[in-house]
């Protein structure tokens, strides 16, 4: 039998609090056990090891082998609770209360967030709408006008410079004493004009340019600007204008559509797009289907989320945002941070409370994966991308690739339970946003 005595208490669904009382007598005989090893391994000169007093050792390490004792003391008891109460910890114990004095029991609390217990209600029934997929000849238009942008081409014109139009720029930064710093001159840089990426100081003087002329255009950058060494900084530039090209977009006949894929008519490249836009379509609105079902369950029940679980969410979406601002050359300040947590705190809570609540769901109704589901979605996967089916089974296996489409497929097999259960009612195309 334990010589310890254990109690849980819980505050909140969330969290237990692991109430410990250790009899003196117990506490006592783990100390006279480290005692008893530190004696045995003791020199000290006058002595032979293993030689020196008890008392004196005593003397001089009780206090250390008194806090060893206790430290020990704790990983025992932590783990009996865990097992004896079927605890779920997903944080370290943190300890409180602690009573240690000589002869006297030793008592302490430790206190671990758990996963709450989630009994999902009302998940059949929902009412969810299905938005009506239809795509227009515009929209179909629209993506061939962006797909002939993307290929034009820009041809020299002797004419003054317009919006759209490319402008081939020598330019070198002059120095405080107005002199160019030829050491960082930049030739042929191609600037598209009135584009908003550009510096509005370069668009507004640009205006109508003409092949080799000659300007300074002055730029404040501003105090946000990317570049940290340009912040706040205010440069002039002698520009150098190589020449003017006019933006060149390719009509769209059969030959534009061959230059995409061999031997394509342009009325079969419509119809490409148009069913590449229903296909993208079908899948923005299953989600939309999958974002009704997560926000009716959640309205449908009280869903705790752990601490440690939204701070963990949390302080990795800032690390993605602090990684992001770093390829770009930004640098993320604590304002930034403590703004981000604010907006995206709400986002977070609902996720973790639909990944409690999906668990849920699947316990309830047994909803499981085999080993036959993931490798015949291995297969599709496979062939989807063009993968050696046994080199990417080879991938799956070795490492967490398994367990990610396990996930994902529990995951789509809830979301398509509740949605066959739910109440779905056809709503207009015209309803999307």
């Amino acid at each position: 039998m334990s010589e310890f005595k254990i109690t849980v208490e819980s505050p909140e669904s969330w969290q237990r609090v692991i109430k410990v009382s250790v009899p003196s007598a117990e506490y006592d005989r783990q100390y006279q056990q480290r005692l008893a090893a530190a004696v045995r391994d003791h020199k000290r000169p006058g002595f032979r090891k293993g030689k020196t007093p008890r008392s004196m050792v005593e003397k001089e390490l009780g206090n250390r082998l008194r806090a060893d004792t206790f430290e020990g003391l704790v990983p025992q008891v932590y783990r009996e609770a865990v097992i004896e109460h079927r605890l779920f910890p997903i944080t370290e114990p943190q300890l409180g209360n602690l009573h240690l004095e000589n002869g006297e029991d030793v008592s302490f609390d430790l206190t671990v967030e758990v996963r709450p217990e989630v009994d999902v209600k009302d998940y059949e029934g929902l009412k969810l709408t299905e938005r009506e997929v239809s795509i227009t000849d515009d929209e179909v238009t629209e993506v061939l006008d962006r797909l002939r942008d993307s290929r034009a081409a820009y041809e020299p014109v002797e004419r003054a410079a317009k919006d759209d139009d490319q402008v081939v720029l020598d330019l070198v930064p002059l120095g405080d004493d107005g002199e160019p710093q030829d050491e960082r001159k930049m030739n042929g840089q191609r600037l598209t004009l009135g584009d908003s990426n550009n510096l509005p100081a370069f668009n507004d003087a640009l205006q109508g340019v003409a092949a080799d002329q000659d300007l300074d255009v002055s730029v404040d950058y501003p105090d946000d600007y990317p570049s940290e060494p340009l912040q706040g900084q205010a440069i002039t530039f002698r520009c150098h204008v190589v020449q003017v090209e006019e933006k060149k977009v390719p009509e769209a006949d059969d030959a534009f559509a061959a230059q995409l894929q061999e031997g394509q008519t342009l009325e079969e490249l419509r119809t490409n797009v148009r069913e590449g836009l229903v296909s993208e379509g079908k899948k923005r609105v299953a989600q939309e289907l999958d974002d009704q079902v997560l926000d009716a369950l959640i309205a449908g029940n009280e869903v705790p989320v752990p601490p440690s679980m939204l701070e963990t969410w949390l302080t990795s979406g800032v690390q993605e945002m602090r990684q992001r601002a770093g390829q770009m050359g930004r640098e993320v300040g604590e304002a930034d941070e403590a703004e981000y947590r604010e907006a995206a705190k709400p986002s977070a809570e609902r996720q973790i409370k639909g990944m409690f609540l999906l668990e849920a769901v699947r316990r309830e109704e047994k909803i499981e994966v085999s080993d036959d589901d993931i490798a015949a979605k291995v297969e599709e996967t496979a062939a989807e991308h063009g993968f050696d089916v046994e080199k990417y089974r080879e991938f799956v296996e070795q490492g967490e690739e398994k367990d990610r489409i396990r996930h994902s497929l529990l995951e789509r097999r809830t979301y398509d339970f509740l949605i066959s259960r739910g109440e779905v009612s056809a709503a207009e195309a015209a309803d999307e946003g």
